[in-house]
C-alpha cells in the first residue's frame, strides 16, 4: 500500500495540517512540496488533498492547509499553479466560504489568499 509509506503526499499533508500542531510545521510543509515535485501526478493529487483539508471543520487544520497551499504556490512551480488555476479546484475552494460560517479566521485567510493570487481568477488564465 503506497499511501502507508512514510513519505506519501497524504502522510506529509496530515502531519503538516495536524490540528494538534502548536505552530506551522515547516519540515512537513516542505516535505509535502518536495513530494509534489517528485511525483508525476503530484499536483493533481495534492490539489485534491488540499481542498479536502481546507474544508476541515477544525479551523486550525483549515488554516494550516491554506499555509501549505501558499507554500506550494511558491515552491511547486508551474505544474502546481496550473492545477490550482483550474476552474474545478477554485470552485471547490470557494465552497469553503459559506454564509453559515463566513466570519471564521480561515475564511478571512482564504479571502486574503485569493487577493494575493488574482492571476488565478482572470478570465484568460491559461
Amino acid at each position: 500500500n503506497m499511501a502507508a509509506s512514510g513519505d506519501s503526499l497524504e502522510s506529509w499533508l496530515n502531519k503538516a495540517t495536524d490540528p494538534s500542531n502548536r505552530q506551522e510545521d515547516w519540515e512537513c510543509i516542505t516535505g509535502f512540496c518536495d513530494q509534489i515535485n517528485k511525483e508525476l501526478e503530484g499536483p493533481q493529487i495534492a490539489a485534491r488533498l488540499l481542498v479536502h483539508k481546507v474544508h476541515s471543520p477544525q479551523e486550525w487544520e483549515a488554516l494550516q492547509a491554506l499555509m501549505v497551499l501558499e507554500a506550494c504556490m511558491k515552491n511547486c512551480g508551474q505544474r502546481f499553479q496550473n492545477e490550482v488555476g483550474k476552474f474545478r479546484f477554485l470552485n471547490e475552494l470557494i465552497k469553503v466560504i459559506s454564509p453559515k460560517v463566513s466570519d471564521t479566521k480561515s475564511d478571512e485567510q482564504f479571502l486574503l489568499w485569493i487577493l494575493h493570487h488574482p492571476e488565478l481568477f482572470t478570465p484568460f488564465s491559461i
